[in-house]
This record gives C-alpha cells, structure tokens and sequence, in this order.
C-alpha cells in the first residue's frame, strides 16, 4: 500500500484526500458500467482480425502448424497467423495464459481486454489530474476517453489494440514525470514500457517521438548528452523488436515488408477525404469541437495562462506521437484512437478553463457515451450519405 499511495501521490497531489478519492471513485464506478454496457450490448464472438489471433494461440499452444509457401505469394489464414505472432507476440502468449486459466478463449480475451481498460483509463485519468491539478478534469476527461466509441467496441471487442493503448499512455505518463522532475531513469522505464507495449502491438511505439521531442527539449542545448541519451533509449525499445523479427524470418520466412505488400490490395478507398471524415467523425463525436476550441485555446497563451511553457511544450510532442495514427493505411477507428490522448489534453484545457462550471459538461458527456453506444446500431446507418 505505500508503494501505491506514493504512486497516487504524483499525481497532481494525494488522492487520499476526501474530495480526489471522491471523485477517482465515482471514475471507477463508471468504469464498472461502461464495461459491464459493453459486454452486454455488443457482440463478442471469434470473426474478422479475431479468426488470427485464435489461430496465433493455437500455435502458440502448440496445437496447429503453419504452412508459408515459398516466396509468400497469396494471402491466407496462415500468413495471417505467422503475421500475428510476429507483431502481436506477448498479446498472443498472453491470450494463451488467459484462455488457459478461465477455460476458453473468449472468456480469456474478455478479462484480459477489462483489465487493459481499466489500466489504460486509470492512467489516463492520473495524467490529466497531474496535468491540469483538477479532479473535474480528470474525470470528465477520464470519462471521454473510456466511454469513446472506439474504446466501448474494439478496446472491450475480440482485438488487441487496447493493449498498446495502455503501454502508450503509460509511456506518456512516465515522460511527463520526466518533463516535470527530471531524472533519466524515467526515460529509460518509458523505454522499457514502449519496447513491451510494442511487443504486445506495434501501435505502442509511437510514444517513441514524444520520449524524443521531451529529451529534445530538456537537452537541446548540449546535442552530445542528447545523443548519449537517446541512443540508449532507441536502443531499449527496438532491440528486442529485431531479436524477435530475425527470429520469426528465420523460423517460417516471414517479414512485415510483405504484409506492407498485402497492404497495397487491402487499403483501397474511393476517397480519403471521405473516410477520414466518416472514421474521425465517428471516433470524436462531441469530443472534437472541445479539443478544437482546446486548440484555438492553446496557441493563444494569454487565453490559457494556467499552462506552463513545459506542458505546451508536452501537448506539442503527444500531438506528434499520435501524427502516425492518421497515417496508417487502414483507416479504422481503432487505429486512430491513438489521437485520442492528444485531443483529450487540447479538451482539458477548455475543461480547465471552466471547471467553475462543470455542471455544463454532464449532459455533454452523457450524450458522447449514449452515441458511441447507438453508433452501430442506428446512427452509422442514419448517416451513411454516398461517400
């Protein structure tokens, strides 16, 4: 217990203190529905990218062999599960462990996707309590990001991204307490926390540019120690990374610059602007006008004085970190929820800036959630205009 009262206690003050374990409880409580909600309304069966990761496990397990044909030259469920394995390899072993202990993969991949979405929301709703010193704005923005769309259905879904979503946050977090206190064995810990979230998803590894633009920052001035300092750093997180590629190249063959290949064929759209608008309008919903006035907010220092010269600097670098996101050949909502931290610390600044009256702020939360929730079932299909 005294290791986690240290831990709460950097967390923008002791939330031993009756208002801030006030406010973290009610946060836990509706964690607790959020995941119980989504259990029960949406399904939860083994199809889509789930068919790869069941397969991974029953290698894994030892239980099925893979056949990869010479050359590679098609795209079967093979390919599919030697790719798994080889980008997903401790959320495969993991999953095995899980399935193992509750008896069958779904119940398994259930308790593990619950307890990444309490771990990455606990740390999400600690790094905004730090950040903005506020209880009201840790919750309100705890509550955007574990009732998103993206998080109710593929974070609590059969898919593991919610696993690097966790790692990423956290790396986040360490890197703050860097910015703030200094020290390079936070850096390193962030390290350690990006090379095995990157190995649980590669998605994790985009907190890489926010570690370097911080020590960029802290060390620019003395380009030396910033290079005796980054390299190590690069190298914590990318060794193990090419230990575990070299391996799977040399076992079956494989390497990611064919699934690059698959890409190609897989990610065609008639128009990016259209999906990038449909993907970003269904992940944000009433999340992007705040971060949007959190933005206009933000370039403007005098109409947000309580952010320090570092934490511009910090939102700055997490907007960077999150850029790949946006990127990625597949423009899907899970792959772009990545830009929600970035958009929840542009939001918090207006949270801030008017937690005096944050009543204001309950109906549009409640709304967010009740459209994530409704966004399958009816308002994809009320909105599906020809593009």
């Amino acid at each position: 217990m005294p290791a986690v009262r240290s831990f709460l206690a950097v967390s923008g003050g002791p939330l031993a203190t009756r208002d801030g374990a006030s406010f973290f409880a009610a946060f836990l409580g509706c964690l607790v529905l959020l995941a119980a909600a989504s259990m029960y309304f949406f399904p939860h069966v083994i199809d889509g990218d789930a068919v790869g990761y069941e397969s991974a496990v029953r290698v894994f397990a030892g239980g099925e062999a893979l056949y990869i044909p010479a050359g590679i030259p098609e795209h079967t469920l093979d390919v599919v599960t030697v790719h798994r394995i080889l980008m997903t390899p401790l959320s495969v072993g993991s999953l095995y462990v899980f399935s193992e202990i509750f008896g069958s993969l779904i119940g398994g991949w259930l308790v593990w996707d619950t307890l990444f979405f309490f771990g990455s929301s606990i740390v999400l709703y600690l790094l905004l309590r730090r950040f903005f010193e506020s209880d009201i704005v840790a919750l309100f923005g705890g509550l955007f990001f574990a009732g998103n769309y993206a998080m109710v259905t593929s974070g609590l879904g059969m898919f593991v991204d919610i696993a690097a979503w966790f790692f990423y946050i956290l790396a986040l977090y360490l890197v703050y307490h860097y910015l703030l206190v200094g020290g390079y064995r936070h850096l390193v810990v962030a390290a350690i926390v990006v090379s095995l979230g990157g190995l649980f998803k590669e998605n994790a590894y985009t907190a890489l540019a926010a570690m370097g633009i911080i020590l960029l920052f802290r060390e620019w001035r003395t380009p030396i120690r910033f290079l005796f300092h980054a390299v190590p750093l690069g190298l914590i997180v990318l060794l193990p990374a090419v230990v575990h590629h070299v391996s799977i190249y040399m076992q079956y063959g494989y390497t990611y610059l064919y699934w690059i290949h698959l890409a190609e064929n897989f990610y065609t759209y008639n128009s990016l602007v259209a999906e990038y608008i449909k993907n970003l309008g269904s992940l944000l919903t009433l999340l992007a006008p705040l971060s949007l006035l959190g933005g206009v907010l933000f370039l403007r220092p005098r109409w947000s004085p309580f952010l320090s010269n570092e934490q511009r600097v910090y939102i700055a670098a997490v907007t960077v970190s999150a850029v790949p996101a946006l990127l990625w050949p597949a423009l899907e909502q899970r792959v772009m929820f990545l830009i929600i931290p970035a958009l929840l610390l542009l939001a918090g600044i207006v949270l801030k800036k008017y937690e005096r009256y944050w009543y204001a702020f309950v109906p549009v939360i409640v709304l967010y959630i009740l459209i994530g929730f409704l966004m399958d079932a009816y308002i994809l299909d009320l909105v599906n205009l020809p593009f």
